[in-house]
């Protein structure tokens, strides 16, 4: 499967289960938006290796460009969590602020995957599809 479609699907599935979410998806499971962030990372870094593997960047390290494209769309996020105060905590109180922590480190972690994974081509997309 392309590292792009790969990308799509997933993040689909992300905003399938954001919409899903206003019915009460984040009240009913605690684990559900580490989930939802893990998966974004993943998505993003998908998003990022499709990139790269067609040129349209081209960065020194490629890993650290998929984890630092996992790491913005993760503070991109946030940022409209903040601007429409959908965090689920009242704004800039300690709990906010670890909530965003956590989700940081989430996206991180599906980032970071996808980072190490791109370099051992064979497991990502045995095709060699991009």
């Amino acid at each position: 499967m392309p590292t792009y479609l790969a990308a799509l699907i997933i993040l689909a599935i992300v905003l399938v289960a954001q919409v899903q979410s206003v019915h009460g998806m984040y009240a009913s499971s605690p684990f559900f938006d580490i989930v939802m962030h893990v998966l974004g990372g993943i998505g993003i870094g998908l998003f990022m290796l499709a990139l790269i593997d067609s040129g349209v960047i081209r960065p020194r390290n490629k890993s650290r460009a998929i984890i630092a494209g996992a790491l913005a769309a993760g503070i991109v996020w946030e940022i409209i969590e903040a601007y429409f105060d959908i965090n689920g905590y009242k704004l800039w109180t300690s709990a906010y602020f670890l909530d965003t922590a956590k989700d940081l480190v989430n996206d991180l972690i599906g980032g970071t995957l996808i980072g190490w994974l791109s370099r051992h081509r064979s497991v990502l997309n045995p095709d060699g599809d991009s």
